[in-house]
């Protein structure tokens, strides 16, 4: 049983978990009876933060069966991931130069997804995921085009799933941090042009590395 406060989010860090251990492998059809009764809480509270997850991608919800863990594929991951490649560092090149106060946030960012990534077990592939898509939103907050910021935040928010099972599935993410870490002191240092190609380089690369990781569709889909 969990504690109670903050409740959506430790339901929602305990669906995580299971999801990265996979005792709710990609596929699985949450029953939310059992689901509940085995965390100690009503329904509600769970459909809320199930809502939650399902808004970053890690589930999805079928209009009257309730909420699914999405397949996970590498072919729809290297999609997702090419049209990132263009569009992110694109929004970037538009929100530059970054303030101060953002370029310390992504600063931060690092020294904690570098400290979670040290760290074995399933929580490595969640500081992947989160590292990516705080990175982007961070990147790109400052971009005038706001369409084109929630349409690379709702591609960033369906790849995450993709990132944490990656790293479960064998990929190692030091090259990746390492990337990250050129790509902050491009940024530290104003160098705009620079960023905005190291950015899309790297994306390209690690989404590639990754997807290598990911299973294929299912012959005939």
């Amino acid at each position: 049983m969990i504690e109670r406060k903050p409740l959506r989010a430790q339901v929602q860090k305990e669906i995580l978990t299971r999801i990265a251990d996979h005792r709710l492998p990609p596929g699985t059809r949450i029953n939310e009876s059992h689901l509940s009764v085995d965390l100690g809480i009503s329904r509600t509270p769970l459909r809320e933060a199930m809502l939650g997850l399902e808004a970053v991608g890690f589930l999805r919800s079928d209009l009257g069966r309730g909420f699914v863990v999405p397949p996970i594929s590498g072919d729809e991951f290297r999609q997702t991931q090419a049209m990132l490649a263009r569009m992110a560092p694109y929004a970037l090149s538009m929100a530059q130069p970054l303030p101060g106060g953002r370029v310390m946030e992504l600063n931060n960012l690092l020294g904690r997804s570098r400290l979670r990534v040290s760290q074995p077990g399933p929580d490595r592939g969640g500081a992947v995921a989160d590292l990516i898509y705080r990175w982007s939103a961070l990147c790109v907050a400052g971009c005038s085009n706001q369409m084109l910021v929630a349409e690379i935040g709702r591609l960033e928010a369906l790849s995450r799933r993709c990132w944490q099972e990656a790293v479960i599935l064998g990929f190692e993410p030091g090259g990746l941090l390492a990337g990250y870490d050129e790509l902050y002191e491009l940024l530290r240092t104003d160098h705009p042009a620079e960023a905005v190609v190291n950015w899309e380089n790297l994306i390209g690369r690690f989404a590639a590395e990754a997807a290598r990781h990911l299973p294929a569709p299912p012959v005939g889909t």
